[in-house]
């Protein structure tokens, strides 16, 4: 078949294509306004085998990565005309790019200049002067975790496919996959479990408070930074089951309603995927289950202009420093 060559506008530009349809079912774009650098990471990543795309300035990247859907994108962050924090900011605003993994190249060293790259979505970063090495090695990684990701999407959609083949209805299926509210009272708070009473009333104040809803989401935030975990709100800290009634919500859907927007607003849509919530009955009263699955990308609780990194320890959440959310995100990386 025919090579695929990198579709950019610049013609001393690398241009590489792919031989064959499974090289050609991975992209990578390099977006830099420094043609040798851009020479550089083609050199070194070209014998991995996959189709490598390239842009010059960010407005070229985002128009590339819509039209090509690249697996992963090597970000410069000090270009002219929008920046590389900017670019990934209109990368994951668009929900047709939002999931392709952000690697930023930058000389920029202070981990401030870091934490702000994670908080936007970026998955890495790759320090100027390029080391080939730690190009050739990021890049496999982020690749790996990519397909890790594919392959239990996959293994998900042929469970669920499975199961309707089965006559399976939805609430079965649920039921079938999901520990019950009592059970999961029953096993008490810890790291992976956690009871709040309320989703926005202050019952000692008897109002709404923004400092009752950052307390379940910074819950969900943690439970996404570590190994996941189940928050249950409507249940005081000794596993009484109080309801969602203190919430004052006119009826279940609107309580739904304000439990969705608030997890797109704080915590962000492209996370939301990994979340799954939904209210559970046991003793007469309804209670909100969320589910989180361990997040293969930082998650920030954004609350009007702070952004925060919680992490769980024991059963509670830590809010990390910026150097400590560095560290750790590195580390997890690794680690996965």
């Amino acid at each position: 078949m025919n090579g695929i060559e990198p579709m950019t506008d610049n013609a001393d530009a690398p241009r590489v294509t792919a031989n064959t349809a499974e090289e050609a079912a991975i992209a990578i774009l390099m977006v830099d306004d420094d043609p040798l650098n851009l020479k550089v990471l083609t050199e070194t990543i070209k014998d991995l085998g996959h189709t490598l795309l390239a842009a010059r300035s960010g407005h070229d990247a985002i128009r590339i990565a819509a039209k090509a859907h690249p697996t992963l994108i090597l970000l410069d962050i000090q270009m002219p005309g929008i920046d590389g924090y900017e670019t990934c900011r209109r990368l994951k605003a668009d929900p047709a790019t939002q999931d392709i993994a952000v690697i930023f190249l930058t000389a920029l060293q202070s981990t401030a200049d870091k934490v702000r790259g994670l908080s936007l979505g970026a998955v890495d970063f790759i320090t100027k002067p390029f080391d080939p090495d730690e190009i050739a090695a990021r890049v496999t990684r982020q690749l790996a975790v990519q397909q890790r990701q594919k392959d239990l999407l996959r293994e998900n959609q042929m469970l669920s496919s499975q199961l309707r083949e089965a006559g399976l209805a939805e609430d079965d299926v649920r039921d079938a996959a999901e520990e019950s509210l009592a059970a999961i009272i029953a096993r008490g708070e810890s790291d992976q479990v956690e009871f709040k009473s309320t989703l926005r009333w202050n019952l000692k104040t008897d109002r709404s408070e923004r400092v009752i809803e950052k307390a379940w989401l910074k819950t969900v935030v943690a439970f996404l930074n570590s190994s996941g975990g189940t928050l249950v709100v409507g249940v005081d800290d000794d596993g009484t089951i109080i309801g969602i009634e203190p919430d004052r919500f006119d009826n279940e859907d609107k309580y739904l309603l304000h439990v969705n927007n608030r997890l797109q607003q704080h915590v962000g849509l492209a996370h939301c995927a990994c979340i799954r919530y939904f209210l559970s009955a046991a003793e007469g009263r309804k209670a909100l289950v969320v589910h989180c699955r361990p997040s293969s990308q930082p998650v920030f609780l954004k609350m009007g202009k702070e952004e925060e990194f919680f992490i769980r320890v024991g059963p509670g959440s830590r809010k990390l420093s910026t150097s400590e959310v560095v560290a750790y995100v590195t580390q997890r990386q690794v680690d996965g």
